[in-house]
């Protein structure tokens, strides 16, 4: 054990903060690296290392063929590996669909989210995308993206699920949990990493949950503008575009509000918001069931330290 000189107490949260991680992580039964547990962690790689042992010491954490898990289960890890393999095996595609995405007219930047950025796919998963575009053009891109999936990948999602958009002038997010702060800081960039940095920043209250989270580099796998983009984009940037973008927004909101549950209007964090600067169309429970779950296990496991 290293000679690192930490206060008995502050040892004590920073060990508490560490098993919270795992916790959160064990929410969707996904062991984690040494290296992960420190990009979600508030403390130096050091005090990681004595957080870790002390734990592994308590039988409250193991570590199995590098992954740290809550439960002393090889399957966990066999899982997780298949899950990190089935997501490489989809990011060619998760490419291929941003190369053609970033040419339709004002998006100006396309990530992955979900899953797909947690390397944690499952066989029912989506490629999950979160797209910025101009200011006021937000459903005439969206137009585009739903013209696309349903003309040539008739209307299938599970290669093209863009269930967030929001426009450059409104990148501020207003919930602030920790599913929330999860979400931005794993997001991958491929198209407009300018747009990116820009997010991160406009939402650095995420740091304080994940102060040692790396910003990711620019790995732009689109960078032009082509003809196809500007001629739209000349031909819409007028009245012509204020209607259709206003059109297609209104007949939105109809469409779902007639389709879907009331409950899923009436809270705009977890479920689906549409306006002219966003369209978060999140029509099940996984946040707050994400939410509630890792609250249940936080109070088990602090029972389960009182009563060590």
């Amino acid at each position: 054990m290293q000679d690192i000189d930490i206060e008995e107490s502050n040892f004590s949260i920073r060990t508490q903060e560490t098993l919270q991680i795992l916790v959160y992580s064990d929410v969707f039964q996904y062991p984690l690296t040494k290296k992960e547990i420190y990009e979600r962690g508030k403390i130096t790689v050091n005090e990681l290392e004595l957080c870790l042992n002390k734990l592994i010491q308590e039988n409250k954490l193991y570590l199995i063929n590098g992954f740290y898990t809550l439960h002393n289960d090889n399957q966990l890890v066999s899982t997780r590996l298949k899950r990190n393999q089935l997501a490489k095996k989809f990011m060619t595609s998760a490419i291929l669909m941003t190369k053609i995405i970033a040419n339709f007219p004002f998006i100006r930047g396309v990530f992955l989210s979900g899953s797909m950025s947690k390397e944690c796919m499952d066989d029912d998963s989506d490629i999950d995308f979160f797209i910025i575009t101009s200011p006021k053009r937000l459903w005439v891109s969206h137009l585009f993206c739903s013209l696309f999936k349903k003309i040539f990948l008739l209307n299938e999602r599970k290669y093209f699920c863009y269930n967030y958009f929001i426009d450059s002038e409104h990148l501020k997010i207003t919930n602030k949990s920790i599913y929330t702060a999860i979400e931005l800081k794993t997001l991958i960039p491929l198209y407009g990493y300018s747009y990116y940095k820009q997010l991160q920043d406009e939402n650095n209250w995420a740091t304080d949950f994940f102060p040692n989270y790396p910003l990711l580099k620019n790995n732009d796998v689109f960078t032009k503008q082509t003809y196809f983009q500007k001629t739209l984009e000349f031909v819409l940037d007028n009245k012509l575009g204020d209607w259709i973008d206003q059109r297609f927004l209104n007949w939105s909101v109809a469409r779902r509000r007639k389709k879907l549950d009331p409950k899923l209007f009436q809270n705009t964090d977890y479920y689906t918001n549409l306006q002219s600067y966003v369209a978060k169309a999140h029509i099940t429970d996984t946040h707050p069931n994400i939410i509630n779950e890792y609250a249940k296990k936080l109070q088990y496991y602090s029972y389960f330290e009182a009563d060590k």
